[in-house]
């Protein structure tokens, strides 16, 4: 009795000794993979943005969500919030670009690309003190390396590093690592767990479209007998002739099957036994060669799976066809908004206590407390609206 090993995928994070920096898969395009199958998923993009849409609620007030975070982007905070919980809905990481004024405080807050942003070297303590920023980790060069201190508020480390740099002119502040993976060096997707179904239900998609614009179908094939007689010499006048009779026949069929099925007739010449017409001409329908059944399955199946990974998101909140949905006053819908608004829960915690974490810092806001308004309406009061 023989026992079967089967390699399962891993993503690796290995030190790169040509960048400084761990490598987020051995390949270090984790992250750009991954975002590339959650766009190239109609099921991972939805579920993506409501999950987003969760994370913020309706915004944190018409007064707080025009508060301006970063003056020279003019980016306010809700825009702020979305790009955060943006990445930390995807990637479940984010990195924070933070710069200060000379009073240590917060001056402006701003989201790095997820893709952008490698962890540098740790120290004995098991501590990265660089964040590497870089737009092309495939083949990075190091005049293009971009390394930016760690978070820590702290005045005396604000002060040593704003030294090292040759001033507070030359000093590019500091990027907060969010990891919702503590025990990793790079948080694992939120998709990594169902990658293959996000590619499946995109080939899905790609294997229909060629079957419909590349394939047979709906074309139509019309046999005929040989329109152009063998005993003809080639290039004679007759033999001419003929081949105009043929080129005219087969447009005619064309015309006279509709404009819109011009460019999908086969004609087909062989020879028929018999004299009827029925012998002489046949005209056939290529049907459809899609397992409607089959891909159905299939798509249902990986769209099931991609909703689990996105803290297990109800169907009826992606799409819905079913009509029982939105009967006794839409109740049902109501229901899957509470329960979703739960599953999104600890989510949305990390998301309000970073946000008043940084407000804390800045000048202007230090008081203030900014909490997500509920999506749902209409609740009992005992139940979270």
């Amino acid at each position: 009795m023989k026992a079967l090993f089967v390699d399962i995928w891993k993503r690796l994070t290995p030190w790169s000794k040509s960048a400084d920096v761990y490598a987020n898969d051995v390949d270090n395009a984790y992250p750009e993979r991954m975002d590339r199958l959650i766009n190239n998923s109609v099921t991972a993009k939805s579920a993506a943005a409501i999950m987003v849409q969760y994370l913020i609620g309706k915004g944190y007030g018409p007064e707080n969500d025009c508060i301006v975070v970063n003056k020279q982007k003019n980016l306010r905070l809700i825009d702020f919030a979305d790009d955060v919980a943006d990445d930390l809905v995807k990637q479940r990481g984010v990195f924070i670009h933070i710069n200060y004024n000379a009073l240590y405080q917060i001056a402006d807050v701003s989201v790095l690309p997820y893709e952008w942003c490698r962890m540098g070297k740790k120290d004995s303590t098991d501590y990265s003190g660089k964040v590497a920023v870089c737009k092309e980790w495939l083949k990075p060069k190091r005049s293009e390396i971009e390394l930016i201190d760690v978070y820590n508020p702290r005045k005396a480390v604000i002060d040593a590093q704003v030294e090292a740099a040759g001033g507070w002119d030359q000093y590019k502040g500091q990027v907060l690592f969010v990891n919702m993976d503590t025990k990793l060096i790079y948080p694992l997707s939120r998709i990594d767990a169902v990658a293959e179904d996000c590619d499946s239900e995109a080939q899905a998609g790609i294997y229909k479209n060629r079957l419909l614009r590349r394939g047979f179908f709906g074309n139509t094939l019309v046999v005929t007998r040989p329109l152009v007689g063998g005993g003809l010499e080639p290039g004679s006048h007759a033999y001419r002739e003929a081949e105009d009779e043929r080129e005219a026949f087969q447009k005619a069929i064309k015309d006279s099957l509709g404009a819109e099925n011009t460019g999908g007739v086969l004609c087909l010449e062989m020879d028929f036994s018999g004299e009827k017409l029925e012998d002489a001409i046949l005209i056939k329908q290529i049907e459809s060669k899609i397992d409607d059944e089959l891909f159905n399955y299939t798509e249902t199946s990986v769209r099931e799976n991609i909703l689990v990974a996105f803290n297990n998101l109800p169907s009826g909140l992606v799409k819905t066809n079913d009509s029982a949905l939105f009967g006794n006053s839409g109740e049902a819908i109501r229901e899957m908004k509470r329960t979703y608004w739960e599953n999104t829960s600890k989510d949305r915690n990390l998301l309000t206590r970073l946000l008043n974490r940084l407000l804390a810092q800045m000048p202007d806001y230090k008081n203030l407390k900014v909490e997500p308004l509920k999506l749902i309406e209409n609740a009992a009061p005992d139940i979270p609206q």
